[in-house]
Order: structure tokens, then C-alpha cells, then sequence
């Protein structure tokens, strides 16, 4: 069966054009059935006919915009034994999520900020649902580097997500802030640290901190101690946030001081 490949491009973030190679055949915009008013800002999927001379250069553009730090216009790379028809639906539905409760919202699934993400929060079987029949999938990373993944190729079906994957989906943005100055050094990403985060997100939420608090105390709980919260120095700040922002409260707080509230937080029943 012959394998076709297309790119999911956000047409919000730049123009297309990877000429001198034969530009691609664009397909259209990926507009759900459920919501038809997304026409005329979704995502464009184009079909490459000549991929042996225009993948080389539909890469190189999406490098071009990282090195420029601008946000991806390429997002992906897929291939497929499915007709267009097939696909382009499938895709285009898969833009639309069922929160838990009621109501549905926009998934930008297919943005690789996000799909890099999706390998931990969803379980093996909605991750198959949600790429369906494509048979492999490439992105660049935050990082610089090409992301190939192979699938299954498995029939497309709605995902249906948990109230607690639908969080971890909203906390996204934080956790790829946090992640953010470790990727720019160059310093290698464990693969559990954004769920560490995560756990640190909800910690954050629950204290009622603003946002702008919550990526410093995600990345305390992550490189200080998970429990570092329990330490009668930091509960005494999270009790004042209310007078002094967190990060404000801590701002003159020494190596020192930050080493010893991890040794000391293991005395500390953890929450």
C-alpha cells in the first residue's frame, strides 16, 4: 500500500514557502465538523508529492524559525497509507476535545510544543486513538532535535480524556515555561522531570499561588525536594502569600539556605 506524507503547518505563524523546492499541494484547512467557526484560523495540511526534493526543505524552514525563536509554522511530519479524505477528517476531528464533565474545547494536539508532552499524560491505547492511521510522525523538539516516532496505523477514534489528563493538558504551558532555561543551556531533560512538575503545578494551584509564582515553586519542588513544601520555613511563606508574593519571599534565600531545607525536608511527612 503506498505511503503518502503530509505537514500539519499554523499558517498564524509564517508563510510556507520552501522554494526553490516545489511547494506542496495544499490540501485545506483541518476544520472539525463540531466547529465549523475554526475555518480561517486552523491548522493547513499539505500532501508532499516530490518529498525526495521538498522534505529537506520543509525541515530546514522549521529549524529556520526555531533558530529565530519564533513559534513553529512547520509542526509536523506524518505519514500515512490512508486516502487524503480519510486523514484530513481524522485530523480535523481530533482537534476537538470532550472536557470531562460537559462542553468541549480546542486540542492543539498537533503543535509540537504540545504532541512532545502527550507521550505522559495520555495512556498507549488514547494515544493510538488520537493518531490514527498515521504510520509515523516527526517534529522538531524544543531542544533542536528531530523527533521520529513510528505508530501503529491503527483506525481513528475520539479520545476520551480523565479529569485529571484534562488538568495536566491545562498545566502544559507552565511546565514548557519551566522547561524552558534547561533547554536553552543545553541540559538534558529527564523523561520523568515535566510529570515531576506537574505534580509540583498542582501542589501550587492548591496553595493558591498566581501564576507567575508557579513555575519558581514547580522547579523548588523538583530540584530542592518534592517535599520541600512541608518545611515550617516554606509553609511559613505559603501561609503570607497573601501579603508577599512567593517568589518575593524567598528572593534573598542563600544556596545555603535552599540545601538546607532539603536535608531538613525529609523529616517531613510528605503530602
Amino acid at each position: 500500500m503506498p505511503i503518502s506524507t503530509y505537514v500539519i503547518v499554523e499558517p498564524s505563524n509564517g508563510e510556507f514557502d520552501i522554494q526553490p523546492a516545489p511547494n506542496p499541494y495544499e490540501i485545506g484547512e483541518l476544520v472539525p465538523t463540531a466547529r465549523p467557526e475554526l475555518e480561517g484560523v486552523a491548522p493547513i495540511l499539505y500532501r508532499l508529492e516530490h518529498s525526495d526534493r521538498q522534505l529537506a526543505r520543509v525541515k530546514e524552514l522549521a529549524e529556520y524559525h526555531r533558530r529565530e525563536g519564533r513559534p513553529p509554522l512547520v509542526c509536523c511530519i506524518i505519514e500515512t497509507p490512508a486516502d487524503t479524505d480519510t486523514i484530513r477528517h481524522h485530523l480535523a476531528d481530533s482537534l476537538v476535545l470532550d472536557k470531562p464533565e460537559s462542553g468541549t474545547t480546542v486540542f492543539r494536539y498537533y503543535d509540537p510544543r504540545v504532541f512532545a508532552h502527550l507521550r505522559w499524560i495520555l495512556d498507549m491505547q488514547q494515544f493510538h486513538a488520537l493518531t490514527g492511521p498515521t504510520t509515523h510522525w516527526t517534529y522538531l523538539s524544543s531542544a533542536g532535535n528531530w523527533v521520529e516516532m513510528p505508530l501503529e496505523g491503527l483506525p481513528g477514534s475520539r479520545v476520551e480524556v480523565t479529569e485529571e489528563q484534562f488538568g495536566q493538558l491545562g498545566r502544559l504551558a507552565f511546565v514548557r515555561h519551566a522547561l524552558e532555561p534547561l533547554t536553552a543551556k543545553n541540559i538534558s531533560i529527564p523523561e520523568d522531570l515535566p510529570r515531576r512538575l506537574d505534580t509540583q503545578l498542582v501542589k501550587a494551584e492548591r496553595y493558591g499561588l498566581p501564576d507567575e509564582d508557579r513555575v519558581p515553586f514547580a522547579l523548588h519542588g523538583v530540584f530542592v525536594s518534592p517535599n520541600f513544601d512541608q518545611h515550617p520555613q516554606v509553609k511559613s511563606v505559603l501561609a503570607g502569600i497573601g501579603q508577599t508574593p512567593y517568589t518575593e519571599a524567598v528572593a534573598d534565600w542563600t544556596d545555603d539556605d535552599w540545601s538546607r531545607i532539603a536535608r531538613e525536608s525529609a523529616l517531613y511527612q510528605y503530602q
